[in-house]
């Protein structure tokens, strides 16, 4: 049985996953995880953290992180603003537990690079990031860019998801990393360059690869999220479904802890945190920002 900690109380993702670990098994249904259970929680609001303890049946409410080493065999970082998961992971990347950090990964591109190069000094398997990343939908998309499609060659695409230019959890930071993370996963890792600019509240990015232009719709108020991949002999819309991205981030999740092996690469987690720094600093200055990679 693999013992689970919960970093952050404030995200409805430390209600999710707990129940989908600890509840989802519940009235004679088969348990989603049997080898998992969510045994600790910390959180910063004593009465939130108490509330989701109680919804997600979690045994133990940790006073400090660091009291949960010993009771657990990994730790699941989600708390809503990003500067938030260095200082509160680090202990756990530093003592060998294996570590999930929810979006967004990180705020500040050091921070995402600290992680990452402790994780490999100490050989701590570390991954995390949006969930979406890993929907049906995402991997088609995915898969009809880089394998072929009926569409041809493809050069242009476009992508949208909900992201608000300012709140208290960081700004766009804490929903553009759903979009950052799902664009990522389909046109790759090694874009070269990002023109953004922001709009009563609405922030368009051109994300540039060396064959490939990108265009990056962060809307606030937007309900459904689409992709448009247009090629030389057809075009590709597809809308994007991520009901079930719980479920298949966790089983990312799970099987990392099953395997011994980190189901993302260190640039896979480090390169959508530098694509929303350069949307951020384009908007800023109304600069073209160029990337730099892991």
């Amino acid at each position: 049985m693999y013992r689970l900690g919960i970093l952050g109380s404030d995200n409805s993702h430390a209600e999710i996953f707990s129940k989908l670990v600890n509840v989802a098994g519940d009235n004679g249904a088969q348990p989603l995880f049997p080898d998992m259970k969510v045994t600790c929680i910390f959180g910063l609001d004593e009465v939130r953290t108490s509330q989701v303890a109680e919804d997600g049946k979690i045994p133990f409410i940790a006073k400090t992180p660091e009291e949960m080493i010993g009771r657990v065999d990994a730790v699941m970082a989600v708390f809503r603003h990003g500067d938030l998961h260095l200082p509160h992971v680090l202990p756990f990347i530093k003592a060998g537990i294996p570590t999930w950090v929810d979006k967004p990964f990180a705020i500040a591109n050091e921070d995402a690079r600290i992680m990452l190069k402790e994780a490999a000094s100490r050989g701590t398997l570390l991954t995390g990031g949006s969930t979406c990343r890993h929907t049906h939908d995402i991997l088609a998309l995915k898969n009809a860019y880089r394998n072929g499609s009926r569409a041809g060659n493809i050069h242009a695409a476009v992508m949208n998801f909900p992201a608000e230019v300012e709140n208290e959890y960081g700004g766009i930071y804490f929903y553009g990393a759903h979009l950052a993370e799902m664009a990522m996963e389909v046109f790759g890792y090694d874009a070269k360059s990002v023109v953004a600019t922001v709009t009563n509240g609405m922030v368009a990015a051109i994300v540039k690869y060396d064959k490939l232009q990108l265009v990056l719709n962060f809307l606030p108020d937007c309900k459904s999220y689409h992709a448009i991949l247009y090629g030389d002999q057809s075009t590709v819309f597809r809308e994007i479904d991520i009901t079930n991205c719980y479920i298949r981030g966790f089983e990312r999740f799970a099987e990392m802890l099953r395997s011994g092996k980190a189901p993302l690469q260190p640039e896979e987690l480090f390169g959508p945190v530098e694509l929303l720094n350069a949307v951020r600093e384009s908007c800023e200055t109304g600069c073209e920002v160029f990337l730099k990679g892991y």
